[in-house]
């Protein structure tokens, strides 16, 4: 298994750990962190700009950017301070993936309970 591969299985045990979604996302933050030895951290979209979230690791200007997408809407983002090669920036995008639902922090869902 591969650095690359690791960091994503390590993530989606982060998730099926089933902890509220601010641990989860935080958590998953600190692994990104730990594994590129940069700062990392998760923008969040709430009426239409982006706002800071959860940050792990040394502060440093943005680098690199992965998108997060839920249906096909962009709700977040993940940074690092350090700039991600083609093989990172593919991990990441399968860690985007997997934290998607867990950043829907603006989504109106009408009173009902919601469960990702």
């Amino acid at each position: 298994m591969s650095d690359h591969d690791a960091l994503v299985a390590a993530v989606a045990a982060i998730v099926d750990g089933g902890e509220e979604s601010d641990a989860i996302l935080r958590a998953a933050v600190g692994a990104l962190a730990q594994a590129s030895g940069a700062g990392v951290g998760i923008r969040f979209v709430e009426e239409g700009a982006f706002t800071d979230g959860p940050w792990a690791g040394p502060a440093g200007e943005r680098a690199a950017e992965v998108p997060i997408r839920y249906e096909d809407d962009v709700v977040a983002e993940l940074v690092s301070a350090a700039p991600l090669d083609d093989a990172a920036r593919a991990a990441w995008e399968r860690v985007a993936d997997l934290l998607s639902p867990f950043c829907l922090v603006g989504w109106d869902i009408g009173g009902e309970d919601w469960e990702p």
